[in-house]
């Protein structure tokens, strides 16, 4: 049974590292498979939802009035 791991991959096209989970069997070459990963990545999607991730959250006014009570 396969173990999924997370692999830190550096894209050279925008120079960030980012996340895979995946899991691999032995038959597979890793320094092939994070090259492939690494040409694949689109750099766009990927700051795209880093910065939607790292927005505040807009709090609701309503909420915020009851929380004081």
């Amino acid at each position: 049974m396969a173990t999924v791991k997370r692999y830190q991959i550096l894209c050279g096209k925008c120079h960030h590292h980012f996340p895979v989970f995946a899991a691999l069997s032995h038959s597979v070459s890793l320094d092939e498979w994070t090259k492939e990963k690494a040409e694949n990545h689109d750099c766009k999607a990927y700051a795209d939802a880093l910065a939607k991730a790292r927005m505040p959250k807009a709090v609701n006014p309503i909420k915020a009035s009851k929380k004081g009570k």
